[in-house]
């Protein structure tokens, strides 16, 4: 229920929702919680997003709050855990899980921790690191490859509509990238449950781009992602409407 408190005492719970007045059991009462003004919308509780720490694939410079987690899952093969250590530290890993006759050479496995620098209501910067190792070696040889990006990323904005930028240098093999990568990113909320998201991706001195649009469907724990990705650029050929993108993720 969602409505105004009236009175606790410590056996009843009194308040007056959009129906009318309610009386609840203290006993029946799992969790109470207060919700800001602006969760509220023509009396009616809009729920905030519950994946605002993520893009499609890129963080935003917002945290977890300590306790908190998650667990995502991209195109069923790519498996992420979270959790916030702390308020200015998020921690994640995860793996594939594509079938072979080796799982455990033949899948990738990475971890993904995050640190706060920044922290306002409307103002939220992070840096961070996703370090990947893989089944085999990038070079060829018979060692356990590694590869990643080091990151840093802000967000401008509130969880109904921000923007995203970050930079951040990638390695893979022992080597480290000549130039950063850059992402310009944001999410505008639609409706009570569902948003537009983009996350999009150049190279300085390149003509070529990674560009990425869709829908962020979600309720108060769940958020499912459904989006395409595209390239552009003078030697490549765009497809319409793109390579389809399918995620979802469970907040705890």
């Amino acid at each position: 229920f969602v409505g105004r408190l009236v009175r606790a005492t410590m056996d009843s719970v009194f308040f007056v929702s959009a129906g009318g007045p309610i009386t609840v059991p203290r006993s029946s009462v799992v969790e109470l919680r207060q919700v800001g003004r602006g969760a509220m919308r023509e009396g009616i509780y809009w729920a905030p997003n519950p994946n605002d720490t993520r893009l499609f694939i890129a963080p935003t410079g917002r945290m977890l709050a300590k306790g908190e987690g998650y667990f995502s899952d991209t195109y069923l093969v790519l498996l992420l855990f979270a959790a916030g250590v702390s308020s200015n530290f998020t921690l994640g890993g995860g793996l594939s899980i594509v079938p072979s006759d080796d799982f455990f050479r033949n899948n990738i496995y990475y971890f993904t921790p995050k640190f706060a620098l920044v922290q306002t209501p409307s103002v939220n910067v992070a840096a961070g690191a996703f370090v990947g190792f893989a089944g085999w070696d990038l070079d060829g040889s018979e060692d356990v490859g590694s590869f990643g990006i080091l990151y840093g990323v802000a967000t401008l904005g509130s969880s109904d509509g921000s923007f995203t930028f970050g930079s951040g240098l990638a390695y893979g093999g022992g080597d480290l990238a000549d130039r950063p990568i850059i992402m310009l990113g944001g999410e505008k909320r639609m409706a009570r449950r569902l948003s537009f998201v983009t996350e999009n991706y150049v190279l300085p001195g390149e003509t070529n781009a990674a560009v990425s649009y869709g829908l962020r469907f979600f309720g108060e724990k769940l958020s499912v992602d459904f989006a395409f990705w595209n390239a552009f650029g003078s030697d490549v050929d765009p497809i319409f409407p793109g390579i389809p993108y399918l995620a979802f993720a469970v907040k705890f």
